[in-house]
């Protein structure tokens, strides 16, 4: 009887304990699609069943991040753009706190995710939950288009294609540094670096 009373606490105090929560932002919190007219992407609004996920998250006390892999120097450009939306813009306008926002700069988010914390990561690109789910990492699909095992398929057989082939159709892996984040997507270099 007394094992069971220690394992019962012991799950109420990990159902207690926060946890670190990732949002993708791109067809994961927002939605938008591809603009003939305009030659770029156009933004159609909020993916809403991900963004009260998010809020869900946060009222249980859950950290939670945005990890984009957009490049943050295009974020003035999206504040400036009619079709656009940056990310902190669309946060606002939609009264979404998240503790950060990283921008990964074109790179896979696994570096990220794993230096945040991350316990669960919700996206939409098949790369980023294959590397979740390799480093266990919970994956949520958002799949507001319904491509989603197309481009799940297209990615596992790329990487089952030997490296030195990727590499010589440049598309290098990523390459692995030591550095650690802060919100906003700011690398801090270890000192070992300097």
């Amino acid at each position: 009887m007394k094992l069971l009373f220690e394992n019962w606490r012991q799950y109420l105090k990990e159902q207690n304990e926060s946890r670190v929560v990732t949002f993708d932002f791109d067809d994961t919190l927002s939605l938008s699609h591809w603009g003939e007219e305009e030659d770029d992407w156009v933004h159609d609004g909020p993916n809403t069943p991900f963004i009260e996920k998010l809020r869900k998250h946060k009222a249980a006390g859950d950290t939670v991040y945005v990890v984009t892999s957009r490049l943050e120097k295009y974020e003035s450009d999206a504040l400036e753009g009619p079709n656009k939306k940056a990310v902190q813009e669309f946060l606002d306008d939609h009264g979404i706190d998240v503790d950060g926002v990283y921008f990964t700069e074109g790179q896979p988010k696994i570096e990220t995710l794993l230096q945040l914390g991350s316990t669960i990561h919700h996206d939409d690109d098949p790369g980023d939950i294959l590397d979740s789910r390799e480093n266990d990492i919970e994956a949520i699909i958002s799949d507001p288009y319904g491509d989603y095992g197309e481009l799940e398929a297209s990615e596992l057989s790329l990487r089952d294609e030997p490296q030195e082939e990727l590499e010589e159709a440049g598309m290098p892996p990523a390459p692995g540094s030591n550095f650690n984040m802060q919100p906003n997507g700011k690398k801090i270099m270890d000192d070992k670096e300097e």
